[in-house]
């Protein structure tokens, strides 16, 4: 019931971001601080489980999953769109692929950035200071202070404390290099 009043109460755009992380906090998620939430926040079940740290900015059409513990650190950014999903299910048998649901934590390191219409899903750590590019599938922890993009997700680069960081990391091969081919000619 908490995560429908959230989700439409809570959520609506008539709030300013304050108040709106005000009446979360009284519907029961923990929020810190001077965190802003803007308009139609949607929690997929309950809100016991997520944590938002102060300061911390969760931009407009933001999903939630419930069912695991998640946590949005300190000065967080999360883009219009991202989606906070704990929750999947074991691979079944043929007639029903969508076996067991299964949940996981996910956790936000503090001053991380998500970019517009991110997805992270159950068991993933982004590390603190990290950049998520927009519309990246994020599947497993990220390191502090790197830029991730893609799907999946993978490493782009490194930052350093100002955020210039070094020169991209060179890109992974995609595809083994040919072997060299010798023609006869009759």
């Amino acid at each position: 019931m908490r995560g429908a009043l959230a989700s439409t109460v809570a959520g609506s755009p008539v709030w300013a971001p304050r108040t709106r992380a005000r009446l979360l906090r009284a519907l029961g998620v923990r929020v810190h601080g001077s965190a802003r939430v803007y308009p139609w926040i949607r929690f997929v079940g309950g809100v016991d489980h997520l944590e938002i740290g102060r300061g911390a900015f969760v931009n407009v059409n933001a999903t939630i999953g419930a069912n695991a513990r998640i946590v949005i650190g300190d000065r967080v950014h999360l883009g219009p769109g991202v989606s906070l999903l704990p929750t999947s299910h074991d691979v079944g048998p043929r007639e029903q692929r969508a076996g067991a649901p299964v949940s996981a934590p996910i956790t936000i390191g503090d001053g991380a950035w998500l970019g517009a219409g991110v997805t992270v899903l159950g068991g993933v750590t982004i590390g603190a200071g990290s950049v998520i590019a927009a519309g990246a599938l994020v599947s497993g922890d990220t390191q502090p202070d790197a830029v991730y993009g893609g799907v999946p997700a993978r490493l782009i680069r490194r930052l350093d404390s100002s955020g210039t960081g070094p020169a991209p990391a060179p890109a992974e091969p995609t595809t083994a290099p040919a072997e060299p081919t010798t023609s006869t000619v009759e």
